[in-house]
């Protein structure tokens, strides 16, 4: 059996070493406001015209990948410094981008909690603006990280408060995994090594599979693999509502796997994003799973959310989904029978 070399996946985990961060501690904070998925971006106006606000929108609300239709990763409110009184600074999300020519060096500072809580305020100051732009650049992919951090913790702790805890309980006893599972959702399909639950209303649906197998190979958390063991499961399982139409993974749009951070319970995971389709029938919708190495058990458990929502918009449906995969702990025997 081959085994998991823990410095290679170290090498995958990022930091965001450009930047300083705090956390403010104020007394009695108001609690924080804002649209899911929305940033407020402080700035002149100047700026917001300038290639910098071209390269900040490029970046911020560049079209999520995974999506079937073009949705923006995040929405943006540009407001002035002048105007940033009041309601703005409750907003959840905020970033502020200033050009000041007395600053040495251009430079990037996350903050937490400052007017409102929940509350992330990320500024960039420089000293001009292709030093700003830079800047931008280097933090990119750490700042798009931080946002969808606190997006994924504020979906995560709602759907917690309304939580089933008879299907959590299930759910542990039966596939020693702990996951949130809402109100609403219900077993399509119940085995002893795959689950199928759903959660219907008339314009959407949600739905969750959980399967696993016996850990043999590094092999097993590659994107051609899971994709594959992913249609398996699904034509076996997983029917559309036409006769004999099924559940797959759409070939002609690429899947992207990549290596998570996970809960300390799990040795190692993957996600792996894409579109899926129904075979015989119109349905589809995005995807996103989790890939976990149960390394007590000697076994692989993916736990993949789907979505179905033909005229809705996608991105915070299926963030809600992304949220109770990442909150996902695996149980030994002896917290099972808590």
């Amino acid at each position: 059996m081959k085994k998991i070399n823990i410095f290679v996946i170290c090498l995958f985990l990022s930091t965001f070493v450009a930047c300083n961060r705090t956390n403010s501690q104020g007394n009695a904070l108001v609690s924080s406001s804002g649209r899911s998925g929305e940033i407020v971006v402080i700035s002149t106006d100047v700026i917001w015209q300038s290639e910098l606000g071209d390269s900040l929108r490029a970046i911020l609300s560049q079209p999520l990948l995974q999506l079937p239709q073009p949705e923006p990763m995040f929405d943006l409110l540009h407001v002035t410094e002048q105007n940033f009184t009041g309601s703005y600074k409750r907003q959840r999300n905020i970033l502020q981008i200033a050009i000041d020519s007395a600053v040495n060096s251009a430079k990037t500072t996350v903050k937490y909690n400052l007017w409102a809580e929940p509350q992330l305020v990320i500024r960039i100051v420089a000293k001009s603006t292709q030093e700003a732009i830079g800047q931008l650049s280097t933090n990119a992919q750490a700042i798009i990280n931080d946002f969808l951090k606190i997006e994924l913790q504020r979906f995560e702790k709602a759907q917690r408060s309304r939580q089933d805890f008879r299907l959590n309980t299930i759910i542990k006893q039966n596939y020693k995994l702990d996951i949130i599972t809402p109100e609403g959702f219900f077993f399509a399909v119940q085995h002893e090594d795959f689950a199928w639950l759903r959660k219907e209303t008339k314009d959407w649906g949600q739905n969750l599979m959980i399967f696993s197998e016996t850990y043999t190979d590094t092999a097993q958390f590659s994107n051609e693999y899971i994709i594959n063991l992913r249609d398996k499961k699904t034509k076996q399982y997983v029917f559309g509502s036409a006769d004999s139409s099924y559940v797959a993974v759409e070939r002609r749009l690429p899947t992207k796997t990549s290596i998570l951070q996970t809960d300390k319970s799990i040795a190692f995971a993957v996600q792996t994003e894409g579109i899926w389709k129904t075979e015989g029938d119109f349905m589809g919708g995005p995807f996103i799973s989790y890939t976990m190495l149960d390394s007590v058990k000697n076994r692989i458990i993916t736990v993949d959310a789907f979505l179905y929502a033909p005229n809705d918009k996608k991105r915070d449906l299926l963030r809600q989904l992304e949220a109770l995969l990442n909150a996902i702990k695996l149980v030994n025997a002896q917290q099972t029978e808590k």
